[in-house]
């Protein structure tokens, strides 16, 4: 038997080049699966309308299926009423926006005052929301007061695997969440959504304080990490998606995002939730349910996604360079030397 220890050096040069070309495509695909996006949402207002129809913005009912501030159906502007209602889209993030508001109005109870603010942050793998405010005195049906934001990203990725290409697997993202949600007067709530392509959109988290009455869900048991009472719910915790079905090589688009709204009512109410949010963990498995633990996605955004979730490139320290420079330039030496004698 013949045992070759020595490869054929151009089909060794040739690999390299391969890995790059497929690599080159697989980027390509995903890049043209779906386009990569964040967003954000601020919603701030404090006034008293004539107008009897009320209506929350299309993202807000669309993707996380919430009401939050109630607005004229005529918007702010062509209601007359001051305040902020500001969306924002980029290809790439980190994006950021925040508003505030003050006003007053006088409801069939009387005077009124309010004020409050809101944030919303956005970047590929992390977002983040809040708002809070206060309020003295009660209003009416028709007094508008509230400060809310909403933060996305929407992403595709792709899981190259030279064998199991073409073949089907699952995902299942992990996501950790934490914050706080506090209220003496009014309601609250934060919600966590996402959605795979067009398919269903489902809830990773929600956190809730209506009239006194708190409530919550974390889908994979994350919730043990938060502390709930009539009228607060902090803590943190890691939630897990439903495994999502993907082929191998095949991009899908992943869309996550949060929503924070705090409607104070002669009192105060917050949701803080505006450094959360962040994708920590992915599990790929493949068609018999095995998990693969060495795997690299590619993205449209070009944001490097693997088994930890959100990844950061790292940068070699000037000693490390260093120390790498001297040893190229040594093999490089030596093997000019043995060029050389041969």
């Amino acid at each position: 038997m013949n045992v070759i220890r020595h490869p054929n050096s151009r089909a060794r040069r040739a690999r390299p080049l391969v890995r790059a070309l497929s690599l080159a495509t697989l980027a390509t695909v995903a890049m043209s699966a779906g386009a990569a996006q964040v967003e954000t949402l601020v919603v701030d207002v404090a006034a008293q309308s004539g107008y009897p129809t009320y209506r929350a913005p299309p993202l807000i009912v669309d993707f996380f299926n919430g009401t939050g501030v109630g607005l004229p159906f005529n918007g702010l502007p062509v209601g007359g009423l001051p305040g902020v209602e500001r969306s924002k889209t980029a290809p790439s993030g980190p994006l950021l926006d925040a508003a505030t508001a003050s006003g007053v109005g006088n409801s069939i109870f009387g005077n009124w005052s309010a004020s409050g603010s809101s944030s919303a942050n956005a970047a590929f793998g992390k977002v983040g929301a809040a708002g809070s405010g206060s309020m003295t005195a009660s209003g009416d049906a028709n007094s508008v007061a509230g400060f809310e934001a909403a933060a996305l990203f929407a992403d595709s990725m792709t899981v190259p695997d030279a064998v199991r290409n073409g073949q089907a697997g699952s995902a299942v993202l992990h996501f950790s969440v934490d914050g706080s949600l506090g209220v003496s007067g009014g309601s609250a709530a934060f919600f966590a959504n996402y959605q795979k392509d067009g398919g269903p959109i489902f809830t990773l988290m929600t956190a809730s304080i209506q009239a006194g009455t708190p409530s919550f869900f974390g889908s994979g048991g994350g919730g043990a990490g938060y502390v709930i009472t009539p009228t607060s719910i902090s803590g943190g915790g890691v939630f897990d998606t439903v495994p999502l079905d993907v082929v191998f090589g095949t991009p899908f688009d992943l869309t996550f995002g949060v929503f924070a709204y705090a409607l104070p009512r002669t009192g105060s109410a917050s949701s803080s939730f505006a450094s959360t949010a962040l994708l920590t963990g992915i599990d790929i498995f493949d068609a018999a349910g095995r998990r693969i633990d060495d795997f690299a996605i590619v993205s449209g955004s070009g944001t490097l996604y693997g088994p930890h979730g959100l990844q950061v490139a790292a940068v070699p320290e000037p000693t490390t360079t260093a120390l790498l420079a001297a040893g190229l330039a040594g093999m490089f030496s030596a093997w000019r030397r043995r060029r050389a004698i041969g």
